[in-house]
Parts: C-alpha cells; sequence; structure tokens
C-alpha cells in the first residue's frame, strides 16, 4: 500500500518502488555470485551460452545455424557490455526468423538491423499466453480476491488477510461469517462461479480457475501450455465467458517491458537506457570499470532471461508437437 501512495508515476514511467529495488539489487548479487562461482571452476558463463545456440540447439531440437559469439574475457567491461548487447539482439532476431520461417537463414539474418521490439518476438505456440481482457467483470473478480483494498479482507480481527484468497485459504470461513454489507459481494461471486458455498464453508469453486486468476493478478498473465488438462479446460472457459484473452509472443506484455525499460526508450522514460547507451557511445566517459561491471551483470541477467524464455517455447512446442502426433 505505502510504495503504491509513495510510487507514484507518470503513465510513460516503469512502475520502480522499494520492492522492486530490493528484488533487482538481490538478484544482481545473485547473478554476481553465479558467475563467481563458476569462474572457481573454470567456466565462462558466455561460453556456456555459445554452447547452447551452437550445440544443444542442435542436439536438442535439430536447430542449425545458430551462434553466439562470447566476448574476449581479456577486455573491459565497457567493451564487454556492448559485445554482450549486440549478441543478445542478435540472438533475439535469430530465434524469431526460426520461428517466422522454420529455419533461419543466415542471409536474411543480415539483412535486418532493426533494433529488437521485445514485445512481439513470435512464439512457436499459439495462443500461449492469456491475459485478462478489459471487461470490468474480470477486473472486478480480480480486485475482490486479490487486492488488499477489496472489501472482502476483512471480516473481523479473528478473520483478516491480505486479500480474500488468503482469508479463504488460511481460515474455514462459513458464509454466515461475512458480514451483511460483503455477503452481495460473495453471493456475485459464487454466481459466476468463482467460489462456492458447502453449506460448511465458502472454498473455490474451481482450483485451476483460481491458479489462473492468481497468475493474472501477480504476473499479469498465465501460459497455457504450462496448464494441466483440467487447466486449460478451465481456461477455455474463461476465454468462452469472456474473460481472458490469448495471444502469441515469446514473452509476456510484462516481461517485455522489463527488458525494455532496461535497454531502451521503447515504452517508459524513467529506464537507463542501456542498450541506446552503450551501442551508440554514449554512456558518459567518467563511468568507472565497477559501473560497467554493474551493467554486465545486467545484461548477463537479461541474456539468461532470454534463453530461458527460448528453451521453454521451445520445449513446450516439441511436446505439443508430439502429442498432436499421438492424439
Amino acid at each position: 500500500m505505502m510504495e503504491r501512495v509513495m510510487g507514484l508515476t507518470g503513465n510513460t514511467e516503469y512502475k520502480v518502488g522499494v520492492a522492486f529495488r530490493n528484488v533487482d539489487a538481490r538478484s544482481l548479487l545473485q547473478t554476481q555470485m553465479y558467475l563467481l562461482f563458476l569462474k572457481s571452476q573454470d567456466v565462462e558463463l558466455e561460453k556456456v551460452i555459445a554452447w547452447f545456440f551452437g550445440t544443444y540447439l542442435v542436439e536438442e531440437f535439430g536447430m542449425s545455424n545458430f551462434s553466439f559469439v562470447p566476448s574476449d574475457t581479456g577486455t573491459s567491461y565497457l567493451q564487454r557490455v556492448r559485445h554482450l548487447f549486440a549478441e543478445m539482439e542478435s540472438v533475439a532476431n535469430q530465434f524469431g526468423l526460426f520461428v517466422e520461417n522454420g529455419e533461419l537463414d543466415r542471409e536474411l539474418l543480415t539483412m535486418g538491423s532493426d533494433q529488437v521490439r521485445y514485445k512481439v518476438i513470435p512464439s512457436l505456440l499459439d495462443g500461449k499466453y492469456l491475459y485478462a481482457s478489459e471487461s470490468n467483470e474480470i477486473a472486478g473478480i480480480l480486485h475482490l480476491l486479490f487486492s488488499d483494498q477489496s472489501r472482502l479482507n476483512y471480516i473481523d480481527e479473528r478473520l483478516r488477510d491480505e486479500n480474500l484468497v488468503g482469508l479463504l485459504l488460511n481460515n474455514p470461513v462459513a458464509y454466515s461469517d461475512f458480514r451483511d454489507d460483503q455477503k452481495a459481494s460473495v453471493d456475485h461471486l459464487v454466481g459466476i462461479g468463482v467460489l462456492e458455498n458447502t453449506g460448511q464453508r465458502v472454498q473455490f469453486a474451481d482450483v485451476e480457475q483460481m491458479l489462473i486468476l492468481s497468475a493474472l493478478f501477480n504476473t499479469q498473465a498465465a501460459n497455457y501450455f504450462h496448464l494441466s488438462n483440467a487447466g486449460r479446460v478451465a481456461a477455455d472457459g474463461m476465454v468462452a465467458r469472456g474473460w481472458v484473452t490469448r495471444s502469441s509472443t515469446l514473452m509476456t506484455d510484462a516481461e517485455a517491458d522489463y527488458f525494455n525499460y532496461f535497454l531502451n526508450k521503447a515504452g517508459f522514460s524513467n529506464g537507463p537506457n542501456l542498450r541506446n547507451r552503450y551501442l551508440h557511445g554514449s554512456q558518459a566517459h567518467a563511468d568507472s570499470d565497477e559501473v560497467h561491471f554493474n551493467t554486465y551483470l545486467i545484461a548477463v541477467r537479461l541474456i539468461v532471461a532470454l534463453i530461458i524464455k527460448m528453451n521453454d517455447d521451445l520445449s513446450l512446442s516439441a511436446i505439443e508437437g508430439s502429442s498432436s502426433k499421438d492424439s
């Protein structure tokens, strides 16, 4: 609540508050510790990344022509950052061309030099992500269930929690426990099949549906292909009711926003604009090697996240393809 009040931003500003900065700092420290561990084992992370594109993709998925060139460990972190940002854009473009054409044509790769648009890197999976629709109904559902401002979070000093989901998970709450001014909202959630009243307690009507709703609130999207069969049935029902929509990209919108915040001015005015600053040579000349090392950690973190997204997309596509052949 405090961060929401104190961290008000303009329409084009990425929401950066205390919680974000704490997680960001912890993540960078973890990245640094992992690099130090690998170095103690005589392993260079960038060479592992090169192995992923040059060997793993060929052996695991039969994908050839992908490449990643690691930076020279003998150069400064300024040069390594510039190199790594360029290579990250290259592998993103390589993946996009592979998805669009079913193969990677190196000649086509050399013809494209546009800056990567992370929100539109394609996926091999149709309808990969579920997003909350623009309907008032789904917005109301998410607010009542998960918001710390929901009228259903607090019944009395005995029955209270951060949100309604926590309240129902952590307490046996009967319908009669709710105050009279809360029962209309409970009736609404029961009526649309989000909650059910067993007579003994109020509980979730469909656990799979609740997991999807939780993902929509907490991460702004849910991956359809990570759902169980029952989860997919629930998701299909939510699509039919107009609660959610499906779209297909490598990253969720929120993940792409995260990349754009750090790398460019594509969506936000308050980001460090690292990609543009380093590739255009406009970073401050007085920046120390420590500053460039910190940027290197950010670049490593981003490219590792990108590789995880690619591998997940490829693995899920292979599983779906195998399932289709078996059915």
